[in-house]
């Protein structure tokens, strides 16, 4: 359910109606409901990209907010399939453009969460990509792997 503007204009003596609950039912709805957009990698993804490219279509997602603020999570096992230390960095790509960036410093197989905000975006349908890129060894994402946008 959409949220809908409440009544702010009431005068003394005015009667609550059906409407006005209603709409209080619909917004406390709203809020609980949140538009979220989810990602899951079927398959164990590889890359030795030194620049930025997406790192599957499972993690390219699309989402229609009301405007305001959105959270991005990735959660997931990283590979960097070395006995020594490997660097890996990651972003979000927000409609075409590049923010959120972290990286990594793992060795093998090692679980991996990153939570960013994305604020003050208009509202509408937005993308929203994880992108990645090796520094000096391939790198892995294990299948199970999720990454997921919710308006908050």
């Amino acid at each position: 359910m959409a949220r809908t503007t409440p009544k702010t204009d009431w005068a003394d003596g005015e009667l609550v109606t059906a409407a006005h609950l209603n709409a209080i039912g619909e917004n406390l709805a709203a809020l609980l409901n949140r538009p979220t957009a989810l990602g899951t990698l079927t398959a164990r993804v590889e890359t030795g990209s030194t620049v930025f490219i997406d790192v599957h279509s499972d993690f390219n997602l699309s989402l229609a907010t009301t405007g305001g603020d959105v959270l991005a999570v990735f959660s997931g096992t990283v590979d960097h399939d070395s006995d020594q230390r490997a660097f890996s960095y990651y972003a979000i790509e927000v409609d075409g453009l590049r923010q959120g960036h972290w990286h990594s410093k793992e060795l093998n197989k090692v679980g991996t969460t990153y939570t960013y905000l994305i604020q003050n975006l208009s509202p509408g349908i937005h993308t929203f990509k994880l992108q990645w890129r090796a520094q000096n060894r391939d790198i892995q994402i294990s299948s199970g792997a999720q990454f997921w946008v919710r308006e908050i």
